[in-house]
């Protein structure tokens, strides 16, 4: 191929292709080189095939005559293009089988098996591949620019030296240049947009594999521990979304979301970070009640319903630690909850929190806020429901950010009440069902921005007094058509409380079969306001199904049946 200078000397028209095509003329150290090895080599969950693919063009495209006097560095990019030729070609998964596939090249000499028998004794930590990893990409996507060097040097050299025609030759020639370099800084810009989806082979083979791998990481989807809460979420809460629960107020805004944070921590022990030295954490921003009342909550909704007032410190503290609330080997999963005034924070915040955390080791896995309307938005409004648009756009945004599900709540407007309470008057039921996608206080714009959007409220079994949360979902972006119908049916259910304590709902997902009820002729009646006991039946631990309960035409939520695309 004809060299830049050339191309341009014969008035030939430069463009990305031609550049593109030129080899880069880019010089790594060794110690680069040795962190990539270390990389390629390291189970991380940053060495994606997407990653691996991008290194693999980059070091493809180097010129290798910029190494020519540096015999060690180019023992080092042949181990590399070797490394990735095995496992993005051959398809090879095996560090060691790896190695074994360059060992047993021909090329490979008595310098580079002493290189590759070493691999590994230089460490790469999460943030130095991160770092790495940015570095590298920088080099593909714009190293090119690095080719017209030359064609300029030697444009410049022809204006010093009085070797051209006209001005206008010159000033065209440079233009060529400069258009091509812009052309370049934007389609390289483009094309290393971080989702990219393509018919192309190498970029639809790449996107589906990482896509579906996503989808299906357990370390992605965290499971609640109530069969049809995890169906409606379908199949569980999910990195990247934003989760909104409407109730009216002192309705269990909080109780959903501190339940959210135990199940966390509960049904998913072995969820391994994205920085495997980090240990992972929910962090549970209060900015309604205070830390001693959120405690409470925390032990009545997972180790006792008695009051927690009739037992000393030390009781409680090995309560606590014996209902399941301790960092082991098992289960090192811990609930971080900072309480703030209302309004004390911005979403701005929330990235110094979560940064934070990660300087003391520790790596946010679930972020919940509650609630809504006590957080302040970094983008300033002038109404309430420009505010609720910011804040929910902003945590949507730090939900991508971090990689995370973020959780939180609102509450259902006056308007909702009225009906509610009108039905009451009429002595209707079920009448949750008549609460629907206008009854969210502030804005429509909450239910807009958020994934998934649920309605909660407590209602009594008006026949046996037992206390039940009724769940109305009201948006799920993503699944809505899978099983259809039979999600559809699933969108509004009860689910009992244990006996006894108006805050612990009873998990199920142990259980044989569901025992949440969808039956839509149930007789129940809205749940009086107030704290306490109440005066429901007790239950078996296991409770056998009810056939009037219409739960028979349903499966048991099964968690790898869900997951399986």
């Amino acid at each position: 191929m004809e060299d830049v200078a050339k191309t341009i000397s014969t008035k030939k028209m430069l463009n990305i292709k031609d550049l593109k095509m030129k080899p880069i003329k880019l010089k790594f150290n060794l110690i680069t080189l040795d962190m990539t090895l270390s990389f390629i080599y390291k189970d991380s969950v940053l060495r994606t095939r997407k990653t691996l693919t991008n290194i693999n063009k980059l070091f493809n495209s180097l010129d290798l005559y910029e190494y020519k006097d540096n015999q060690e560095a180019l023992n080092r990019i042949w181990i590399i293009k070797k490394t990735l030729e095995g496992k993005l070609t051959q398809g090879f998964e095996s560090d060691e089988y790896l190695k074994q596939y360059c060992l047993d090249d021909l090329e490979c000499d008595d310098y580079k098996a002493s290189i590759i028998e070493n691999i590994g004794i230089v460490k790469i930590t999460h943030e130095e591949s991160k770092h790495l990893i940015k570095k590298l990409e920088d080099a593909l996507a714009y190293g090119y620019s690095i080719s017209v060097k030359d064609a300029i040097q030697e444009i410049l050299d022809k204006i010093n030296n009085g070797e051209f025609k006209t001005y206008q030759s010159v000033s065209k020639d440079l233009y060529e240049i400069a258009n091509s370099i812009i052309s370049i800084n934007r389609t390289t810009r483009s094309l290393n947009s971080d989702q990219m989806f393509s018919l192309e082979d190498d970029i639809f083979d790449q996107v589906i594999e990482d896509a579906v791998t996503k989808l299906k990481d357990r370390n992605r989807i965290f499971v609640t521990g109530i069969q049809r809460w995890n169906t409606i979420l379908a199949p569980g809460y999910l990195s990247k979304r934003l989760y909104t629960y409407l109730a009216f107020p002192g309705k269990g805004k909080s109780t959903i979301l501190l339940k959210s944070a135990i199940d966390i921590r509960k049904y998913n022990p072995n969820i391994q970070t994205k920085d495997p030295d980090k240990r992972p954490a929910v962090l549970f921003l209060t900015l309604e009640n205070d830390i001693p009342e959120t405690i409470e909550r925390l032990y009545n909704m997972a180790v006792d319903s008695d009051d927690i007032r009739n037992y000393t410190p030390k009781q409680i503290k090995k309560k606590i630690r014996q209902g399941g609330f301790k960092l082991t080997g098992e289960n090192n999963i811990d609930i971080i909850i900072k309480e703030y005034k209302n309004r004390e924070l911005d979403t701005n915040d929330l990235y110094t929190l979560i940064q934070d955390l990660a300087d003391d080791g520790v790596e946010v896995i679930t972020l919940i806020v509650d609630y809504l309307k006590r957080i302040r938005p970094a983008e300033k409004a002038d109404t309430e429901k420009t505010e609720l648009k910011n804040i929910t756009n902003e945590l949507k945004e730090i939900a991508k950010f971090f990689d995370i599900p973020v959780i939180t709540a609102q509450q259902l407007n006056r308007t909702s009440a009225s009906v509610v309470d009108a039905a009451i008057q009429a002595k209707k039921e079920d009448v949750t069902k008549l609460v629907g996608r206008d009854g969210i206080a502030g804005a429509w714009e909450v239910i807009e921005n958020s994934d998934v959007v649920c309605i909660i409220n407590p209602e009594v079994k008006s026949d046996t007094g037992e206390l039940f949360l009724t769940f109305k979902l009201l948006k799920r972006r993503y699944r809505s058509a899978e099983e259809d119908e039979k999600l559809r049916r699933l969108e509004y259910f009860n689910h009992p409380f244990e006996s006894g304590n108006e805050i612990k709902l009873i998990d199920d997902i142990d259980f044989a079969e569901s025992i949440s009820s969808t039956s839509i002729a149930s007789r129940f009646e809205p749940a009086e306001s107030k704290r306490g006991k109440t005066n429901a039946i007790e239950r078996e631990e296991k409770p056998k199904k009810n056939k009037k309960n219409n739960n028979d035409e349903f499966e048991p939520f099964d968690f790898d049946k869900a997951t399986n695309f």
